[in-house]
């Protein structure tokens, strides 16, 4: 979590043990599967190689050299431009962050600082359940770039949970004013984003705050830290195995799993995407496809047969015959192309029929009789065509087929002396009829 510095970087990474170097490694070769995992190690070598510490009852000799580390830090405080706890609004502010931060409450934090990724929200969660709490803390502020902005690097002391030695760390913050007067962390410049770099910043603040790196009181005070670190991990070998062994082994087994979880998440969201496309593509196929029956039916034409003829399921003398169409009978003809005709048949199956055999003249049986009375349906035992609702008992077998034609699938067969209701008749030569549970067709000739 803590700085944290850029300057001291290369160095601080050279001491780090050879444990938090296979972190490194192992998450850069992970990189693809796991948005920030090289930055939160390095992050964590950065914070752990930054720390140093007071002690709670240390020798004397230990004492002494705290007290002459804090001597340093007293001449530091009056360095050009530095200003030590002289803004109120900023310490509250700080305070309440490292509070937030120890007990690892992500919600807390980020209302104070903004903004707050969910990487750095799983690596605070992480890194909390060492801390028990942060103590000693001091602002030392500069203006920033503008009136209303602070640079600060804070000083403060990390009390690991079961570890004696209290270890000091320096983290950078810039910090801003709302349009209500109050102050927060802008955490695009904090260390995290500046190594995911998940967030775009604005050139003026990047190179303000490189220059603040390089200001001799700030460096003064890095290495006062940096001293203090070494001294501390030198004289608690508890300390020590703790940074160098069990934190490093603790992070790897988190990072293993942070890579396992991004990669479970890339995963699920490839197949969403691609459940996703393959719904809008059905969709847009389906759409295409009502347009199209549309279209045709709006071009539609209407056309007789000239001579008794064969449907096709497609446009080819070998192709399944689905059907006749009867001399004289009428369909919809939806598309003329090379000698076939793609026809609307049998209550929405399209077929084929040879397009010489249809004509769109009504031949003269076909035709209405003009201005001439309409006569009442003939009943069943007229001879005309059959009268709806009629119920008409089969004199001799007939078979029940599926559609038109004697070559169309049969479904039953209905035998002498068996009843079969009228639906319609068809000048095809054919009335549709219901026999039981089922519905077909039948020779009209054969009802009569």
């Amino acid at each position: 979590m803590s700085d944290q510095t850029n300057n001291g970087k290369n160095a601080n990474e050279n001491q780090s043990g050879q444990g938090m170097n296979s972190i490194v490694e192992f998450c850069q070769k992970n990189i693809l599967y796991i948005a920030g995992a090289v930055v939160i190690v390095l992050l964590l070598i950065i914070l752990l190689n930054v720390l140093g510490g007071k002690d709670e009852g240390k020798p004397a000799e230990e004492t002494e050299a705290v007290e002459e580390t804090e001597a340093v830090l007293k001449e530091t405080e009056t360095a050009e431009d530095y200003t030590v706890d002289a803004y109120p609004m900023i310490q509250e502010l700080i305070n309440d962050y490292y509070k937030a931060y120890a007990k690892g409450d992500t919600d807390a934090i980020a209302a104070l600082a903004d903004p707050v990724s969910d990487a750095e929200k799983s690596y605070i969660t992480e890194f909390s359940k060492y801390v028990k709490k942060y103590k000693n803390i001091s602002c030392y502020s500069k203006k920033g770039l503008d009136d209303s902005s602070y640079i600060v690097s804070v000083y403060m002391e990390i009390k690991f949970k079961n570890i004696k030695t209290a270890a000091p760390g320096l983290e950078t913050f810039y910090i801003r004013t709302r349009e209500d007067g109050t102050l927060y962390i802008d955490n695009l410049y904090g260390l995290f984003n500046s190594k995911m770099n998940e967030f775009p910043t604005e050139d003026a603040i990047v190179a303000f705050i490189e220059d603040f790196s390089q200001q001799d009181d700030v460096l003064a005070l890095q290495t006062e830290v940096q001293q203090q670190f070494e001294t501390a991990l030198a004289s608690d070998a508890k300390l020590k195995s703790f940074i160098e062994e069990t934190i490093p082994n603790d992070i790897t087994v988190w990072a293993s799993e942070q890579v396992a979880a991004a990669k479970k998440a890339e995963e699920e969201k490839a197949a969403e995407e691609e459940a996703a496309k393959k719904a809008a593509e059905e969709e847009a196929a389906k759409k295409a496809e009502e347009e199209k029956k549309a279209s045709e039916l709006a071009s539609a034409v209407t056309v007789y047969a000239t001579d008794k003829v064969n449907v096709r399921a497609e446009a080819s003398e070998t192709a399944e015959v689905l059907g006749q169409l009867e001399a004289g009978s009428k369909t919809t003809r939806l598309e003329d192309k090379d000698g076939w005709s793609r026809i609307d048949y049998n209550n929405g199956t399209q077929g084929y029929v040879k397009s010489e055999y249809l004509s769109t003249e009504a031949p003269a049986a076909a035709q209405e009789p003009a201005q001439e009375p309409a006569e009442e349906a003939p009943s069943a035992s007229t001879g005309g065509a059959l009268q709806e609702g009629a119920v008409i008992t089969i004199q001799e077998s007939v078979n029940l087929r599926k559609s038109m034609g004697e070559d169309a699938e049969k479904i039953a067969t209905v035998f002498a002396g068996e009843k079969v209701t009228v639906i319609m008749s068809y000048a095809e030569g054919w009335t549709k009829v219901t026999y039981g549970d089922k519905t077909g067709f039948i020779k009209t000739e054969l009802l009569k």
